[in-house]
């Protein structure tokens, strides 16, 4: 009969070692440091109805609402002292509740924002969409002068700087402002909207290398 003879892993590995080069090759474990980006998302509603051919509604939030950004520190492993920066990541848009009219148009739409009942500032310009079928998320098309994301972004920083302890609500609460027209402008208009805003936390993190 036939006997097998199975060599420990450790006596393997030394094995292949010796075999590949004359001395026994072992891992080198060491830690490093790396920034990781985690995104989160806040939602702002808008009801619209009327019988003129322009939408003109307000909704005043904070800007974390529905976002707990210690949650999602945890569930990625960051600790909040290793927080680098809160930005805006972009916005999206889509209608929630359809208008009767199905042909119902938003034309030249606008959103500005305002903190502090201080002046509007344009965030989203010259979007057009239909509002006669519910839609998905759509890219908002930021405005070009970009200082209503400048605005977000100190707030945003305040909030980090600030962490892990609550802002006050005048650092994190903005009013936002949809205005544009809509047609067709014979038919009273009656749809609902959602503004999405995207953030994205980046920390570092220290994780296990082979080197």
């Amino acid at each position: 009969m036939r006997h097998f003879r199975y060599l420990p892993r450790v006596a393997l590995v030394a094995a292949l070692g010796v075999a590949s080069g004359g001395c026994v090759l072992v891992p080198d474990i060491e830690d490093r440091i790396v920034e990781l980006a985690v995104g989160g998302t806040t939602v702002v509603g808008f009801v619209t109805s009327g019988s003129g051919s322009t939408i003109d509604e307000t909704n005043t939030v904070n800007i974390l609402e529905g976002l707990d950004i210690a949650q999602i520190l945890a569930d990625n492993g960051i600790d909040v002292s290793d927080v680098t920066n809160i930005a805006l990541a972009g916005l999206e848009y889509r209608v929630t509740v359809p208008d009767p009219e199905a042909t119902r148009q938003i034309v030249n739409g606008t959103v500005t924002i305002s903190r502090n009942l201080g002046p509007e500032l344009a965030l989203v310009s010259g979007f057009n969409a239909g509002a006669g079928a519910a839609t998905g998320w759509q890219v908002a098309p930021l405005d070009p002068g970009g200082a209503a994301v400048a605005e977000i972004n100190d707030i945003l920083n305040t909030i980090r700087t600030e962490l892990p302890l609550s802002p006050p609500p005048d650092v994190t609460t903005i009013t936002y402002h949809v205005t544009g027209g809509t047609t067709p402008t014979a038919v009273p208009h009656d749809f609902s909207l959602e503004l999405k805003v995207k953030l994205t936390i980046t920390g570092t993190v220290k994780v296990k290398v082979l080197n």
